[in-house]
């Protein structure tokens, strides 16, 4: 059986560079947004993840669960930009475009995660309840509750954003008609 993608070949360049752009920034953001937990509490992928290689290094093993947790999205996350900024009778919008109108959602997703992640850490520090409920918390140490906190954000604002992100993209191209 041949699979082959209905879009036509003029445009299999531009799917292409949407999937890979797209990926790369969402893996590098996940990377760096790891670095930066393992930093703050290194037993958040240490203790709390199944091993994946046989690394010792937290930068290594944040890097590894970055990658691995994200270079599939990412992709998808890239094809749907295509869908929504090339398909269509609407007028198509440029990859670039669409990257730089996509870099602010990153930022807020970003912001809004270590905003809960204060927040945690605020309640910890108060004896009060965590934002999210404790099944969703490996243990209720400060630095777990900060951690969890800002991934459980992480992800959340991803798929929310993102969506918002692509709904922008097919507002953008409606106006531009």
């Amino acid at each position: 059986m041949n699979f082959r993608i209905p879009i036509a070949d003029r445009e299999r360049p531009a799917l292409a560079g949407f999937v890979i752009l797209f990926a790369v920034t969402i893996v590098s953001w996940a990377v760096l947004h790891d670095i930066y937990l393992i930093g703050v509490e290194p037993r958040h992928f240490t203790v709390y993840h199944r091993p994946l290689l046989p690394l010792s290094n937290p930068i290594l093993l944040a890097m590894q669960y970055a990658v691995v947790a994200t270079v599939g999205p990412g992709m998808v996350f890239g094809g749907l930009s295509f869908s929504a900024s090339r398909l269509g009778a609407l007028r198509p919008l440029s990859l670039r475009f669409a990257w730089f109108l996509f870099l602010p959602f990153i930022a807020v997703i970003e912001c809004s995660a270590l905003m809960m992640g204060a927040l945690a850490r605020s309640r910890h520090a108060g004896g009060g309840s965590l934002p999210y409920p404790s099944a969703f918390y490996p243990d209720t140490t400060a630095g777990i509750a900060y951690s969890q906190s800002v991934n459980i954000s992480a992800y959340v604002g991803a798929v929310s954003f993102g969506g918002l992100f692509l709904m922008t993209l097919l507002l953008v191209r409606r106006q531009k008609r």
